[in-house]
């Protein structure tokens, strides 16, 4: 015999096995081993000149196939990977640069304007320094000048670059209180409140209101367009979404935003 009351069950949303609450999938597993990896080949280059020939010249072709792939995986990657409009952020680099100095930074999922300028300046020095290489050990531009010192002024700017990337990327985890460096080996941020689904409530409940977030937390979804407020005046038009459809490598992380 059935109770009369009405059953009451709890509404239960599916979550995946590798996800944290408050966290989301940002950088995809391809690009997070290109990362690591080519730190690791261009540290290896950069102690192994002159000393270690062969091994320089190894870690060199590693960095020409890492550097096809970032430019193809720029292309075809998930959303946060892609190169789409990274011309508007270029033009808000220096603004933003600015603003980063003095602690004011807009938060972003993706790369921030500052790490689209940083991405597409250490592209084209290591395909200076890598092309360079090549051509230095070749029979036809052997010794000659300019070539090796093309070679040596954009590896020594590598090295500077990478210097600025360490300091920039620690000065950023302490302004937005998140460490990016882990995020970059896990591939999940942190998600202010606002976008962070509701928690599982009896349905017979009545939902909570929204979760409080602070009004300095600003957030872009949309990697290319700049940060969002997260409270915006009320009647003001919805942003835009990136005008393309989903990849299959945004599907494996969830990313439907």
């Amino acid at each position: 015999m059935r109770d009369a009351g009405p059953a009451q069950r709890s509404v239960v949303s599916p979550t995946p096995a590798n996800s944290r609450p408050g966290s989301v999938a940002v950088w995809d597993f391809p690009l997070r081993v290109w990362h690591w990896s080519l730190a690791g080949f261009v540290l290896v280059a950069c102690v192994t000149p002159n000393t270690f020939d062969r091994l320089h010249r190894l870690a060199g072709y590693a960095v020409i196939g890492l550097v096809a792939f970032r430019l193809i995986w720029g292309l075809i990657g998930s959303r946060h990977s892609l190169f789409a409009r990274i011309g508007l952020k270029l033009r808000a680099a220096p603004q933003y640069i600015v603003g980063m100095l003095r602690g004011e930074t807009g938060r972003y999922l993706g790369l921030n304007p500052a790490g689209a300028a940083m991405l597409v300046v250490m592209l084209a020095l290591l395909i200076v320094s890598t092309i360079s290489g090549v051509m230095q050990v070749s029979v036809r531009f052997f010794g000659v000048g300019w070539i090796e010192q093309a070679h040596a002024l954009s590896s020594n700017a590598i090295i500077a670059l990478i210097a600025v990337h360490v300091l920039g990327t620690v000065w950023m985890s302490l302004l937005q209180r998140e460490n990016l460096m882990r995020a970059m080996v896990t591939g999940r941020k942190r998600v202010p409140g606002i976008m962070r689904a509701a928690p599982a409530r009896s349905v017979a409940r009545q939902s909570p209101e929204p979760e409080p977030v602070a009004d300095e937390e600003q957030i872009s979804v949309v990697p290319d367009l700049p940060p969002l407020r997260v409270n915006p005046a009320p009647g003001a038009a919805k942003p835009a979404r990136m005008p393309r459809s989903l990849s299959v490598h945004d599907r494996r992380l969830g990313v439907g935003r």
